[in-house]
């Protein structure tokens, strides 16, 4: 499993360009962040006709040369952002291998049915949404209850938010929308940034959470502890079930402190009493005597 550490961004948008990827990457690391993960977006409902059961998810593009290059600096993750219309994505979601290669899934979904089963039903780890396409999306009070018991968490980018004062205004209703249905539990915020100008510091984005109608800690978890524990879930999700054995090498005692003084006070007394029956004993009493 890989290691993590605060602070995060979850959506660094992938570029073909490597000199542009490297300065992003470079930017990141030098305002804090530990944690990344490169995105590449799928539509799938602009797929072609396939045969059922194929695969029909792309695979991760190829950054090893990066992850070298920034080891021991950042981790850099790989996430795959699927777009889709109707709940004839998760077969193929079911049957791919590819989407087992990528760290984390991402749905956005295109249509109120799809926004439901990203809610309800999807096979991933992140709801997001299209900043450009406006505020016309809104999750109900139930999809997003059932969300937040099914671990799953919502995106806020705040890259769009600052390049446009349209995707400003849509961003701030749907953030709104999710403190009215959810009191903005499990978010995260992400940059979405295409170039290392729009990044931002992790001490600004938690200040930026406040326009968003986070809380103090909520701003702080959205870039830390939330994304921790997302990506130790969707690790859980990937590995699915498993089983751990643990090998001493040496003694383990496990005990409470109420129960060792207990268990002290009893061999006290049983020490008490065989001191007793020695001095008692008749052998004890003749060479008294003597």
């Amino acid at each position: 499993m890989e290691q993590t550490k605060g602070f995060y961004d979850f959506c660094i948008p992938y570029n073909n360009d490597d000199k542009v990827l490297r300065a992003i990457l470079n930017e990141l690391l030098e305002l804090g962040y530990k944690t990344i993960a490169i995105d590449q977006s799928y539509d799938h409902s602009k797929k072609e006709a396939v045969k059922r059961g194929a695969e029909m998810f792309p695979e991760p593009y190829s950054i090893e040369h990066l992850r070298k290059e920034f080891s021991g600096k950042l981790t850099i993750l790989q996430r795959i952002t699927i777009l889709y219309v109707d709940v004839n994505v998760s077969h193929a979601m079911t049957v791919s291998l590819n989407l087992r290669k990528f760290n984390l899934i991402a749905g956005q979904p295109k249509t109120d049915a799809a926004l439901t089963h990203c809610c309800t039903s999807f096979n991933g780890d992140i709801i997001t949404f299209d900043p450009v396409a406006g505020s016309r999306l809104l999750v109900n009070r139930k999809s997003y209850q059932i969300a937040v018991r099914r671990g799953m968490f919502f995106e806020i980018k705040y890259a769009p938010a600052i390049s446009d004062s349209n995707n400003r205004k849509d961003m701030i209703k749907v953030a709104q929308n999710y403190f009215t249905k959810g009191k903005s539990k499990n978010i995260i915020i992400s940059s979405g940034a295409a170039h290392e100008f729009q990044l931002r510091g992790p001490y600004d984005v938690a200040n930026l959470s406040f326009i968003f109608g986070l809380s103090e800690d909520q701003g702080k978890n959205s870039i830390d502890r939330f994304c921790r524990q997302l990506f130790l879930r969707a690790e859980s999700r990937r590995v699915g079930k498993t089983i751990m054995f643990v090998k001493s090498k040496g003694p383990v005692v496990f005990s409470d402190s109420e129960e060792s003084a207990q268990e002290d006070e009893e061999m006290d007394a049983i020490a008490t009493d065989m001191t007793d029956d020695t001095e008692n004993s008749p052998e004890n009493k003749r060479l008294k005597l003597a």
